[in-house]
């Protein structure tokens, strides 16, 4: 028999606890796949076991959705750092004569550290380094101990499970109040929860906003990434709308639930929302692909005129990779379309050619997950933009493209 079969039945369903010490039947221990682990303790290597405080969120992990393969498990990695969303994938497998359970854990992203504190920072810094170094894992109980090299990170099995389920489904916006007061919602916008996963699309103005999310558990609160937004000029009303509600999700919101209404509150304001399945009339655009066949060629930036470099900046969309040239070096990544938000889903290469200061940095564009149009039709012609929102760290850019 397959050595895989048997980890693969203890991933898939729940272990079986020690013989409890008090008379009644036994409680099964929570499963690796499946559940929402909570961190205890963070142990860098070198160092101590850290607690985290008790005005720190702790971050959160899980692991979902596997598909069986010859030598491992291939699952998706979710959950929190405890003040932004934690992404990425994982292969569960055996190694060594003992047969000792392995976790893999690749491209871990912790999102937007934009609305993170100081503390929360650090434990973060330590939480996402740990993660990515890991290769085994241990289950005791409701405790997951995780290794990485001398490191550790050590987790419980967490009740908010419940919560999550009921929350689970799609919300809309009926109300949004800042400093105070109600503001008109001209459009129709939903909040939709899927386990620890919170995702955001839909209009309140006049533009299409689209965003993603992590629940947080103890206590209940949702944390938002940065929003992508179309570019369409508002009336004042609804320009004042879009504004407060930008503001409001940049920092944690407390989730309240009471029946079929669900109001997430934070300092500047609030959000209620009513259950009710996505509206198919949301006026959200429908992405058009880039065209796989054609090289894109920059034309201009930010309004002005590309500028002169070695060779032109350019643009390819073949085979799931983003290609192309700065002005002078090659540059590639893996990229992956949401909607309309371009995400590159591994690491970025270069040629390392020595050039004049005439480039761009379009590598540092593309990581900064930038919104991507196409209009027109494919061939000649087509005109293909890139845009990306300002940032404490950095400018608004908009670069534009033309299929040659």
């Amino acid at each position: 028999m397959s050595a895989l079969l048997p980890l693969t039945l203890a991933v898939l369903t729940s272990l079986p606890t020690p013989t409890p010490s008090a008379p009644g039947p036994a409680t099964p221990s929570p499963a690796l796949v499946g559940t929402t682990w909570v961190l205890q303790t963070v142990q860098p290597a070198g160092r101590a076991p850290i607690t985290p405080g008790a005005r720190l969120t702790r971050p959160t992990l899980t692991l979902t959705a596997p598909t069986l393969s010859g030598s491992g498990a291939e699952l998706t990695l979710g959950g929190s750092t405890g003040c932004s969303p934690l992404s990425g994938a994982a292969r569960l497998g055996t190694a060594g004569p003992l047969k000792t359970a392995t976790l893999l854990l690749r491209g871990v992203q912790g999102g937007s550290s934009q609305t993170c504190t100081d503390a929360a920072l650090s434990l973060r810094e330590d939480y996402l380094n740990l993660l990515r170094a890991t290769t085994r894992y241990a289950l005791s109980g409701d405790t997951l101990t995780l290794s990485a090299g001398k490191g550790r990170l050590t987790f419980r099995a967490t009740t908010g499970d419940r919560l999550n389920t009921t929350l689970n489904g799609a919300w809309t916006v009926t109300r949004l109040n800042a400093a105070g007061r109600d503001l008109p919602i001209s459009g129709l916008l939903n909040v939709s929860f899927d386990g620890p996963k919170v995702t955001l699309g839909g209009v309140v103005g006049c533009n299409a906003l689209r965003g993603t999310g992590a629940l947080l558990d103890s206590p209940a609160r949702v944390t938002f990434g940065p929003v992508s937004s179309t570019r369409m000029a508002c009336t004042p009303t609804q320009a004042q709308a879009e504004t407060a509600l930008t503001g409001l999700l940049r920092a944690p919101l407390t989730v309240t639930q009471a029946g079929s209404t669900l109001t997430l509150s934070g300092a500047v304001g609030t959000l209620t929302l009513t259950r009710g399945p996505q509206s198919t009339a949301t006026p959200a655009p429908t992405p058009v692909m880039p065209d796989p066949a054609a090289t894109y060629t920059l034309t201009r930036v930010n309004g002005a005129p590309a500028p002169a470099t070695a060779r032109p900046v350019s643009l390819t969309f073949r085979d799931g990779r983003v290609g192309g040239v700065d002005g002078c070096n090659n540059v590639g990544a893996p990229y992956a379309l949401r909607g309309t938000l371009l995400s590159l889903t591994g690491p970025a290469f270069t040629t390392r050619i020595a050039c004049p200061e005439t480039g761009v940095n379009l590598i540092g564009l593309l990581d900064r997950a930038p919104t991507l149009t196409v209009q027109g039709a494919a061939g000649r012609g087509q005109t293909l933009t890139l845009t990306v929102d300002a940032t404490p760290d950095a400018p608004a850019e908009r670069w534009e493209f033309q299929a040659r």
